[in-house]
């Protein structure tokens, strides 16, 4: 547990809190996978809600109930969050009495919600929701008072007198679904509701991928600002941009230091002089809402800004952002892990929208990925002005599989560009469908290059129904996709490529229209691990030569190895299936192999595939290859 979880609040009583994280080996909360519509379902497959401290998802906050003998206040059992990356602890459970007290928490899948029950002034309990990183508690469900009990004044508890709210049965369970969008909860026997927790602006299809319902077309329900603008031109201590105090204007670049948290307020709006950037080796929390959203500008209209960069051991949290004119410096959202594994994951993307990048959209750098809770990131007009960075995301390729949702189409080149350091899967990595194809290399490295190698541990790279991967080759910088290592006795590499008839994955490639050879193929070296698949896939346009010769018993006089499925150890069972290779320049699937033969043609496809569809491996010595072997076309 990082040490910045100890502060003001926290000096009275540290122990109690650490030695119950540490005593239970917390680990993230992960989302639940049954996706159901009846809440019922929801409440019977979770564990009853208990008073445990808990770290949110994305490991950002820590969610506690202090017991009231560890304070002074005589109010009761209190809820608490405070981010683990420092900073002051926030009550998450609103104004507390004598008497009152939290009984059960537990936190959305998504990290970004709290729900808990309470007992107030003696009553029966009820159910509230709040914000992971504070604000006032909504309530939910239970005892709420009846009709004749007015409100007077302000409302500061979730549980304050207010009629008609649903019924909270005795020790009720309760649930979030695993998209974090309803709370459900049970009102008696079999019988339970559910709450919506994402406003009814997002249900016009944008959470599926579709923008066109969000930011720019949707009313930003912000008040006209009067005590701005605000400049700032220096190193910045823990503080707040507010909304009333925008626009914010960087003069200058603007460092967030380690150890320090800035905090940008819903509807502040920053505006950023031309070539300069904001810089965070610290925390930057820029958290707005559906209807308050924030904004990061240009303060010229006619010269972009660099980017918000998050250096290492930096982390920034962006959610209902929108940012435009950026990307002087090559993105307009960097971010930069450690180099090292496990990977570091420094942004937080949650409904941010990047527009209108000079350059890159958003770019991650060594071995940098996105964190746990993004989702709905939209990536439009990047690469305006500069032809060599036209891709809305640029990223390594051991967190490829971190990239969230959203869309990225619109931009002067619609790849998700995997071009960043080193191209080895060496822990388990995986490519899910986000709507447009993935490339691998490209002009500005040329390595179109994979690799699957967790030597001396096995490593699996997965690959989603949808999927299209595109190889970039250049000159002798020949693409292709590698799984293991060549000699190894033992299975370092596995790839598991799943699709569907319907949404098949597609390997070729790269550039505007491939032809046959563009790139080399899939390549099986060394021990062959159990559970490779490939199932409903098509490699398209690959053949090109790799440098192997003298392997299998390909008709004379060939004696290239090459094709674009290429095994080298033999298997035991065909891992190719209901699959199609087209546009081979060379042979269709080489068997490279000495030992017995597995058939691969049987249940798949072979369209202009030059050569063989298929090559007979060589038999254990002292046999030698037939004069004819097969070469079936």
């Amino acid at each position: 547990m990082p040490k910045q979880l100890s502060s003001h609040r926290l000096c009275r009583s540290p122990f109690w809190l650490f030695a119950a994280l540490v005593a239970l080996q917390v680990q993230p909360l992960s989302a639940f996978d049954l996706l159901a519509e009846d809440p019922l379902s929801w409440l019977a497959l979770e564990p009853a809600a208990d008073e445990l401290p808990k770290v949110d998802p994305g490991g950002r906050f820590a969610v506690y109930i202090e017991p009231a003998a560890t304070r002074a206040n005589p109010a009761g059992a209190e809820l608490w969050s405070v981010a683990l990356a420092g900073g002051e602890p926030v009550s998450l459970s609103g104004a507390m009495a004598p008497g009152d007290h939290v009984l059960a928490f537990r936190i959305s899948p998504d990290g970004r919600w709290v729900a808990f029950v309470a007992s107030r002034g003696g009553r029966p309990p009820g159910l509230a929701l709040v914000p992971t990183q504070g604000g006032a508690p909504r309530a939910i469900a239970g005892y709420v008072g009846t009709e004749g009990e007015a409100l007077s004044g302000a409302v500061s508890s979730p549980f304050a007198p207010r009629a008609l709210m649903a019924p909270l049965a005795p020790l009720a369970p309760f649930a979030f679904d695993s998209g974090s969008r309803s709370l459900a909860f049970s009102t008696g026997e079999d019988s339970a509701r559910s709450a919506l927790l994402v406003e009814e602006i997002f249900y016009n299809g944008f959470e599926s991928g579709d923008a066109s319902g969000w930011s720019d077309i949707t009313p930003n329900l912000c008040p006209t600002p009067t005590g701005g603008p605000t400049l700032h031109s220096s190193v910045v201590a823990n503080q707040t941009w507010t909304a009333n105090t925008s626009p914010h204007v960087l003069t200058a670049n603007v460092l967030v230091p380690v150890g320090v948290t800035l905090t940008v307020a819903p509807c502040a709006e920053v505006r950023v002089r031309p070539t300069f950037d904001l810089t965070v080796q610290g925390t930057l929390v820029a958290r707005g809402t559906p209807l308050q959203r924030i904004a990061f500008r240009r303060d010229n209209p006619s010269l972009p800004w660099d980017s918000i960069w998050v250096k290492s051991t930096g982390f920034a949290d962006l959610a209902f952002l929108d940012l435009s004119g950026g990307g002087a410096a090559g993105a307009s959202v960097i971010a930069e892990g450690t180099g090292f594994l496990p990977a570091a994951l420094p942004l937080l993307a949650d409904h941010l929208k990047v527009v209108g990048s000079t350059s890159l959209g958003v770019r991650l750098i060594q071995s940098a990925g996105f964190a746990a809770g993004s989702r709905d990131l939209v990536v439009s007009g990047a690469g305006a002005t500069d032809p060599g960075a036209p891709y809305p995301v640029r990223m390594p390729l051991i967190t490829v599989g971190t990239l969230p949702t959203g869309t990225y189409t619109g931009n002067a080149s619609d790849l998700i560009s995997i071009n960043e350091g080193n191209h080895v899967v060496e822990v388990d990595a995986a490519f899910h469908d986000r709507g447009i194809p993935y490339q691998i290399g490209g002009p500005a490295a040329t390595l179109g290059v994979i690799t699957i190698d967790g030597d001396p541990a096995l490593a699996t790279l997965t690959i989603d129904a949808g999927v299209e991967i595109r190889f970039y080759t250049q000159g002798s910088n020949i693409g292709g996709l590698f799984v293991g290592t060549s000699g190894s006795p033992v299975a370092t590499g596995r790839i598991v490529a799943t699709g569907t008839p319907v949404a098949p994955i597609l390997f070729t490639g790269a550039g505007g229209a491939p032809v046959a050879g563009s790139w080399e193929g899939i390549t099986f070296f060394g021990a062959l691990a159990t559970g490779n698949l490939l199932d409903h896939v098509e490699i398209d346009a690959a053949g090109a030569h790799g440098g192997d010769q003298g392997f299998g018993c390909p008709p004379p006089p060939l004696v290239d190895t090459d094709g674009a499925l290429k095994i080298f150890s033999q298997p035991s069972v065909q891992f190719l299936t209901n699959s199609t290779i087209s546009r081979s320049s060379t042979h269709g699937v080489f068997r490279a192999w000495i030992g017995a033969p597995v058939d691969f043609l049987a249940g798949n496809t072979f369209g202009d595939v030059a050569l063989c569809n298929q090559v007979l491996p060589k038999p254990p010595l002292p046999a030698v290859c037939p004069a004819n072997p097969d070469c079936p076309q």
